[in-house]
């Protein structure tokens, strides 16, 4: 099986994960819509483009990055407005009406990553050639966020009995048999729009250490690995 890997690099990033307000907190690694939504960007594609993903990676420490945040009030509910790189002074608000607070956001730091890309063949060769000839940066997670791409190549999957983990991966609770393996995850995916509202479909997931020894007997699918024993598993 031919599929498209991916090698890249990041300094600092945030995965925010939904719903943390007060603090953001952080993934250890991007979920699925975050990696897809990345690739429809590089595609610049107006429609959802249909491929399947493995995501693996590891990062040196985990930061803490400190801002000064306003809100916006309006009846119960507050929102979050980030004045941070804007070159005029913040503009004066009624106490009535804004309110301001520390938010802290939990960030990683040096993010090795490696993806690969299962889909019909056209379409990975778009995506090969929207990494070679992109005219704009890349980012990943915020829009701040800057992804190095240290390599973009077509490599072949075989089946294995056994592998090591080279690095901290995701693999779909459903494929698991072995509880206590991994961290459990609710990972974003795809997602339909209700009364204007993004409805997300999630994949439970299972996040595995780097350096675990894993066989068959841990799974309900083949293992698959790459020429360089990189293990994967598809989100679907």
């Amino acid at each position: 099986m031919k599929v498209l890997r991916i090698k890249a690099f990041q300094e600092t990033v945030c995965y925010k994960k939904p719903f943390a307000n007060k603090v953001t907190e952080t993934y250890p690694l991007p979920p699925y819509s975050t990696v897809k939504g990345m690739i429809h960007a590089v595609l610049n594609a107006d429609r959802l483009i249909p491929f399947s993903l493995s995501i693996q990676g590891d990062f040196e420490s985990q930061i803490v990055d400190y801002r000064k945040t306003y809100f916006v009030k309006k009846h119960e509910f507050a929102m979050p407005i980030i004045l941070d790189g804007i070159a005029e002074e913040a503009p004066v608000y009624s106490s009535n009406v804004m309110t301001s607070m520390p938010l802290y956001t939990h960030m990683l730091y040096n993010v090795g990553l490696v993806f690969h890309i299962k889909a019909e063949e056209k379409v990975l060769n778009d995506i090969y050639n929207g990494f070679q000839e992109t005219c704009s940066f890349v980012s990943l997670g915020r829009h701040e966020d800057l992804l190095r791409i240290d390599e973009v190549d077509f490599v072949t999957l075989e089946e294995t009995e056994e592998c090591t983990t080279k690095h901290s991966i995701y693999v779909p609770k459903v494929q698991v048999t072995e509880d206590g393996l991994g961290i459990p995850y609710l990972l974003n995916w795809t997602y339909t729009i209700k009364k204007g509202i993004r409805e997300w479909n999630r994949i439970p997931s299972i996040y595995i250490a780097r350096h675990e020894e894993i066989n068959k007997d841990y799974f309900d699918s083949p293992i698959l690995i790459d020429g360089d024993d990189y293990p994967v598993f598809w989100n679907q």
